[in-house]
Formats: structure tokens, sequence, C-alpha cells
């Protein structure tokens, strides 16, 4: 697919910055969507008994094509809702996007939010121009109808996408969300342990309503974590997120929960989200592990015939660590997914999980491989800020960071290239570490090129079956159980 032909679209609403998009009288009441006069901003919500909340954007099909809203209502009598879209030209003033009535509108699925009386409701917009943004709303003339939102285009060539783990509903987790929304991106990657719920399901409602002013305007596709375990065994991140479907099914059923392993593919490249076991008591392991085999494998052969340039796994749980406490690292389950790994050739492991910013040369089994994978853990999105252990740094790690931050990562035709942004504790005390100065600044940068032709043909291999794989399951499978249990029982 060709990229935008008119750049101006795009750069209009970037530029803009995530904030400004939200036509809504409550965000401020001056500044334009075109980057014009500071003319006021149009109310364009419309409140009812059951009015949208924590609505936000993904996707279930083409990144560039189609865009997934989920949104939630209180109670269990909301009436029939729909997303109604449309293209924004750039003649389009904010009274036009605002007030314009919808080109397309499409029927919401709806299903009991799981644990509290209330429904979530999804609708998945298919054909959208492209080179354009879409803006949208959703709701009922019954219910009610959210703010008018924007979401840029996806970019073809250029792009980027930012990385973060471990966040929460308190003051730090909010400064988080405060700085990446002033950073622009392409698509937002949630590497586990979203709300810190633990089974208080009010706490979900309360992140996504803090959430919605980014997730709402920018892609965002996570995966679960050890705390997603605490709520009914996963079955709320399912319920509350709108995800592809697994990599060896085809379809998705619009009245399900969503998926909590999944591909997909932004433009070159390839995308995998895993639990790394996160949610073992939800019996889908085994599965999980042989579509990671599969799909890895796919991707492989995919890279070597020069379909896309880069495979990038996201989950929470680290390989290798040396935050105190967890060095040196998680042995058993992700020894076996290492193994995969470094099998197909994966070229980036974005992590949560450990409360602190460590990236890692390329690297397999904790020693540096020319080869191997670049892990970067950014377990700092504020739920609290770690230290590391005073035996590390191993020799794998690049660079370590104490704080509060976020990865952005620039994709250009074979490179990425990664920049950190952090803040740091008030001080290295137990008590100093519960804040943060909120004087974020670039603590890290890297890049990481595209893998020579051979280097690729070397990690198209044929995919094990479970005869390999689950060979030793039972074992992986109480450990595995074991390392959660500790880990939830030390509320980290």
């Amino acid at each position: 697919m060709s990229g935008p032909s008119n750049p101006w679209t795009r750069r209009r609403f970037v530029a803009a910055g995530m904030a400004g998009l939200v036509l809504s009288a409550c965000n401020g009441g001056s500044g334009s969507a075109g980057g014009g006069t500071n003319t006021p901003i149009p109310d364009t919500e419309e409140p009812g008994p059951y009015q949208p909340r924590g609505i936000h954007a993904s996707f279930t099909e083409d990144s560039h094509s189609s865009r997934s809203i989920t949104w939630f209502t209180d109670g269990l009598d909301a009436p029939y809702s729909r997303m109604e879209y449309g293209s924004v030209d750039e003649t389009m003033s904010d009274a036009d996007i605002a007030d314009r009535v919808f080109e397309f509108s499409v029927d919401a699925s709806a299903a009991e939010t799981t644990g509290v009386d209330a429904l979530t409701h999804r609708a998945t917009a298919t054909g959208i121009d492209p080179e354009k943004p879409m803006r949208y709303r959703v709701g009922s003339d019954d219910g009610g109808w959210s703010p008018v939102y924007v979401i840029p285009p996806s970019p073809s060539d250029e792009w980027s996408f930012i990385h973060f783990g471990d966040h929460g509903i308190g003051e730090m987790p909010q400064m988080l969300t405060a700085e990446v929304m002033k950073n622009p991106s392409d698509l937002l990657l949630l590497a586990g342990d979203l709300s810190y719920a633990n089974g208080e399901q009010a706490i979900w409602d309360t992140w996504f309503d803090q959430m919605q002013p980014l997730m709402s305007q920018r892609i965002t596709m996570a995966a679960p974590g050890n705390h997603e375990q605490k709520d009914f065994d996963g079955d709320t991140f399912k319920n509350r997120f709108t995800h592809p479907p697994k990599p060896l099914t085809s379809g998705i059923n619009p009245d399900g929960p969503g998926t909590t392993f999944y591909s997909f593919d932004y433009n070159r490249v390839h995308f995998l989200v895993t639990t790394a076991g996160a949610l073992i008591n939800d019996g889908t392991l085994p599965e999980e592990l042989l579509n990671i085999e599969v799909d890895l494998a796919q991707a492989a052969l995919r890279r070597a015939r020069g379909e896309i340039d880069f495979i990038v796994v996201m989950q929470h749980y680290t390989i290798w660590t040396d935050q105190d406490g967890r060095s040196p690292m998680n042995p058993a389950l992700v020894l076996l997914e290492e193994n995969i790994l470094l099998r197909y050739g994966v070229d980036l492991l974005a992590v949560g999980h450990d409360h602190v910013y460590q990236r890692s040369e390329k690297m397999g089994f904790g020693l540096p491989n020319p080869l191997g994978y670049v892990q970067v853990l950014v377990g700092t999105g504020g739920q609290s800020i770690r230290i590391f252990d005073d035996n590390g740094p191993q020799i794998w790690s690049a660079s370590e960071f104490v704080g509060v931050g976020y990865c952005k990562y620039f994709v250009s035709p074979g490179k990425i290239r990664g920049e950190y942004y952090g803040a740091p504790p008030l001080d290295m005390s137990d008590e100093g570490r519960q804040y943060t100065t909120g004087e974020f600044a670039l603590r890290d940068s890297f890049e990481i090129d595209a893998r020579s032709q051979l280097a690729c043909e070397m990690c198209v291999l044929p995919a094990r079956g479970p005869d390999i794989l689950l060979a030793d399951f039972e074992a992986i499978s109480q450990h595995t159980r074991e390392r959660n249990h500790r880990i939830l029982s030390h509320h980290c």
C-alpha cells in the first residue's frame, strides 16, 4: 500500500498534538485542529442516561483501513448503540468536524462487562480512507453520544510507536500519560499490568476514564500482565479490549471477548503479543505456545522473502532482568519461549513487569549475541519505582534507568530507532521512590538494523509440533503457577 499522497493532511493532525483533537469544550476553549486561529472548540458531547465512557481505539483487521472502537455504558439496559464515522478533509473547520453529518454508521455489539453492572460495546469501521484522518463518535440517540474524536491516518514509510507497562491510576501514572500525550505516535503498546485493579472492577473504570483522552485517539494494543490474572483469571482483560484473532484462527466473534495473544502487521513490522503465562489459569497456554511457534515461523519466512523487515514480540514478563529481587532471569516457561524467539530471529522483545528501564544488547541465553534479540524492559509506567540488584548489571545489559518513563520507537525502512524518556525519583530511598521529579528527558537511545538476507534465511525453519513444544509442559505449567503466585503475593 502506498503512502499518503497529501502529507499535509497527516501533518495537520499529528502536529496539533493528540490532546487537541478532542472536539469538546471541556478540553479548553481555544485552539484549532487545523492549526489556525484560536476559535472556540465546539462542544460535541450529547449527554444521556447511558453515556459512553472509557472509549479506546484499536484494530482487528488492516492497520490502515480499519479502526475498532470499544466503550462502556453503565447498567444492563443501554439501548441499541452504534459508531458514526467519516473522513476528515483538509478544508473542514472544527465546526465541520464536529457537526457535519457522518457518512457511515456501523452497529455495535454489546456484552456484559465482567464483574460490574455495565455493558461493553464494540464497533469496527472498515474500508476507511487510509490517507485521511477518521472522525467518529459512539453512542445512541436515546442513551447519549460521546464527543467527536479524530484518529490520524496510519503512515506507510516512516512511523512510530510508544511502549510501556506497569501503569495504574495514581499520580505518577497520570503524569506519565500526560507526557505520552505530548509526544504523538502512530501506535501505543501497553505491556501489561494496566490498571492494578486486582479484582476491584471499579478501578478498571477509573483507569479507562483517565486513559480515554489518549486511547480514544491513538491506536492501542495491549498485553495482559500478572495483575490482570486477578480480574477473573483475565476475563476482564478479554472483555474490555478488542484485539485481532489468535494467529491460528480466522475471523473474530464480534459478540465475544477479545483475545489475549494475537498478531498483526503494521507496515513492514510484524507484531506478536503473548501472555507469557500471565493468565495460566484460563487453560490456554498450550494453545498459545503452539500459536507462538507457528506465527513466528511464518513471520521468519515472510521476512526472508522480503515482505517484512522486523519481527517484534510484546509481552508482560521479562526474560532476563537486573531488578533487585528478580535477577538474573525468569526460568522454565521463558526459557522455552527464548528458544522460540532465537530460533526464528525475533528482533525486538518489548516487555514490562520489572519497574525499571533496562535495555539489552542483542542477546541470547544471557550472553551478547549479534544474531539475538534486543530486550527493552519498560516497566516504568508509574505504579512504583524499583531499583537494580547490587550485583548487576549482567553482561548483556546496555542501559539502565530508575524512574518513570516510556520508550518511543521510530521505524523507517530497514531501521528501528529507540528513544527512552524518563523522569527520576525524588531520591533513591524507599520513601523518595514513591514520587518523581517529573523532569522527563532523553535517557537512552539505540538503533536496531534489519538482518542481512543470510541471517534471515537462517531463521527459516519448520514449525515444531506439540510433541516437542509441550513435552515438558506439566513441569513448565507447575513452575509458571508457582512464579505467578509468588509474584502476586508480593503485590508487584
